[in-house]
């Protein structure tokens, strides 16, 4: 029985369905209190295993006079049992396979972090995050006269001031009426484009922030976004520089 109950457990039964199983195969028609004292299970116990190999069509009841007896199917229907185990592991692995991706995100260190940030403070928030990064690269797509209009030149001096004693290697396309006060690589974009925003791609971060109507900046860790943002970047310099 032992090398048996060893075959039911890989198969995903419990320690007591496998037991109770082989007893109910060795002992034939049984009452539950007869299949629960030769396994040496609960009679609490039995009766949930029962339900369960019931269920499974391992297991089905005779009635005999007034007593209802119990006992495990023959084990040709644990063949059929088995097949339509690997049939169901081997579509279960399909949609593993399917969904890999999904999972690696899930994992420790991969899961995107999401911070929101409101008000006059919002940018600002964002700025200290990536003065704190020091990144050595830095991408930005925004609204220059947005920014003007909502933050006062002053401060967006400092902030410039803190990035160039950071040198690191920067990309910014502007929407902007105004002359950008960075002396990095800059495409102004033509007045048509219309939007009130700025997008900051640094390390594996990327920040959303908006400058019309109540101020929100969003800042996502995820490696992934920041590599589909940088990827866009690319694209987007590549046919300005056309």
């Amino acid at each position: 029985m032992t090398n048996w109950k060893k075959v039911l457990l890989s198969l995903g039964f419990s320690d007591s369905e496998a037991v109770i199983y082989l007893t109910s195969l060795e002992l034939g028609p049984s009452s539950v209190q007869d299949i629960a004292k030769k396994s040496k299970v609960s009679r609490v116990t039995t009766y949930a295993v029962i339900e369960s190999l019931s269920k499974r069509g391992l297991m089905s009841f005779v009635d005999k006079g007034k007593k209802r007896l119990f006992v495990a199917e023959s084990p040709e229907r644990l063949v059929s049992f088995v097949q339509t185990h690997l049939k169901n592991m081997e579509a279960t692995l399909k949609e593993v396979e399917s969904s890999l991706q999904d999972l690696k995100l899930m994992q420790q260190g991969d899961k995107p972090v999401v911070k929101l940030f409101e008000g006059h403070e919002a940018l600002k928030a964002i700025q200290d995050d990536l003065l704190k990064a020091e990144p050595k690269h830095i991408d930005e797509f925004g609204n220059l006269d947005e920014i003007f209009r909502t933050y006062s030149p002053e401060e967006v001096r400092v902030f410039h001031a803190k990035i160039d004693k950071l040198k690191p290697k920067i990309r910014a396309i502007f929407s902007s009426k105004t002359q950008p006060v960075s002396s990095h690589s800059v495409i102004t974009l033509p007045s048509s484009f219309v939007f009130g925003g700025d997008v900051l791609v640094y390390d594996n971060k990327v920040a959303l922030s908006t400058f019309r109507g109540k101020q929100i900046s969003v800042l996502i860790e995820s490696e992934e976004i920041a590599r589909l943002m940088k990827t866009l970047m690319d694209y987007i310099w590549s046919l300005q520089q056309k």
